[in-house]
């Protein structure tokens, strides 16, 4: 990883500048830091490889019944009385702004019950 501004830090995570969408894409569990919450990009294709399943049929089935191919998750907070020495990565992002994910270009955006979505550009 090239060198980046660490632009906020806390107990488990260690956030980073955007990346450029011009050299540098996002991965399948990749972390963004939005509006102080940390979320995580997935998609159908990453998913069905965790699982064992076949992609195509994982996209098959999530258009039939018109599900997003690709999403940022809301990462839970849990509180518990183990410190967690590890440290994740994440990068910092804004609703509107445009981010690479597996070779495709989305705009961040507000979604429904404070989650937010992945537009095609």
């Amino acid at each position: 990883m090239a060198l980046r501004k660490i632009v906020h830090k806390d107990a488990t995570h260690k956030v980073f500048e955007a990346r450029d969408n011009k050299f540098d894409a996002y991965c399948p569990n990749d972390q963004l830091y939005i509006d102080g919450w940390y979320f995580t990009f997935g998609d159908v294709f990453s998913y069905a490889l965790r699982h064992g399943e076949c992609p195509l049929e994982g996209l098959a089935r999530a258009e039939k019944f018109e599900n997003p191919v690709y999403w940022l998750a809301r990462n839970p907070t849990v509180l518990g009385a183990a410190r967690n020495e590890e440290v994740e990565v994440a990068f910092e992002a804004k609703v509107g702004d445009t981010v690479k994910y597996l070779g495709k270009t989305f705009t961040v955006e507000k979604a429904n019950n404070d989650n937010l979505k992945l537009v095609n550009v």
